[in-house]
């Protein structure tokens, strides 16, 4: 619970400083790229060196860690797109709501078990996510395009892609410290790469340009998303949950800790259906404990 607990913490500090970004005039795109060479850093200091060499593309995590890179840098970018596209309020329910994905795998492909009271806590999740993300006032200005429409669903469909892909690989290949950091690394590597190559391209070609405030953004942003990352991989190898509890749970503590920030912080008002909501979400996590328990 403590890994969860502070994975949990990370992630909601991660969506916290996105709200800073756009207070301080941030380009999201060279925050996200130069926060990947952050994590590169951090995770090497970890582990107390930097762990990938050229037998690396041997090992037969390589394949995953690669998909895993691309999908880093997909997933970050696509949400702020979908936000500036579709609204806040319709990417943070399906970012979210992908919870679904992981836990129906963690129960096909490895066996987790179910019990009333879990089935009920992600329900009543599910609900949760939907209302406290609900904001009727967000207008809706124009008449979404088709790609526009399915930003949402492929949005969802790559969130909970990585959420599977780290069980996945957590679950078959890092039955170690190192190789957990190791494929961390290469992972946001690679992520790295293609971010910075795709970078300098538009710098050069003048389409952006540099500030060193982007840089900043960028640390303070790849700290916390390392370790936010690495604390999820170690609640999956706790054996004090399944990771069908230990998922959806991080998906709703994030959305209940950026709430609480929000109304606490920012002075956000909330209607009535978003504070039901926030309600849920507790009883949701408590449903979910127990019935992992009761499993």
């Amino acid at each position: 619970m403590y890994f969860l607990f502070l994975s949990i913490l990370l992630n909601a500090f991660i969506s916290v400083i996105f709200g800073y970004f756009r207070r301080y005039n941030i380009d999201n795109f060279q925050a996200i790229v130069l926060n990947y060479g952050v994590c590169i850093i951090t995770g090497s200091l970890v582990l107390g060196e930097f762990p990938v060499t050229a037998s690396v593309v041997h090992q037969p995590y390589f394949k995953w860690s690669v998909l895993m890179g691309v999908l880093f840098i997909s997933v970050f970018n696509l949400i702020a797109y979908s936000s500036q596209k579709v609204g806040v309020t319709i990417t943070q329910t399906a970012n979210r709501l992908s919870l679904v994905i992981p836990v129906a795998l963690s129960v096909f492909l490895y066996g987790d078990q179910v019990s009333v009271l879990k089935i009920a806590g992600i329900v009543i999740a599910i609900l949760a996510v939907i209302l406290v993300s609900s904001n009727e006032k967000e207008p809706g200005a124009h008449k979404l395009s088709i790609l526009e429409i399915l930003l949402p669903f492929i949005l969802f469909v790559s969130s909970g892609i990585i959420d599977s892909l780290t069980k996945y690989v957590q679950n078959t290949y890092l039955n170690s410290e190192s190789l957990s950091n190791t494929y961390l690394i290469l992972g946001f590597g690679i992520a790295f790469i293609l971010g910075f190559s795709f970078l300098l391209f538009l710098l050069l070609t003048g389409r952006k340009k540099f500030n060193v405030r982007n840089v900043i953004a960028g640390i303070c942003l790849g700290v916390p998303n390392y370790f936010s990352i690495y604390f999820l991989v170690k609640a999956l190898q706790s054996p004090v949950m399944s990771s069908s509890a230990t998922i959806p749970i991080n998906n709703i503590g994030v959305l209940l800790v950026v709430s609480l920030f929000g109304i606490l912080v920012f002075k956000e008002k909330l209607s009535r259906k978003n504070y039901v909501g926030l309600g849920l979400t507790l009883l949701a996590i408590f449903l979910i404990y127990l019935g992992d328990k009761a499993a």
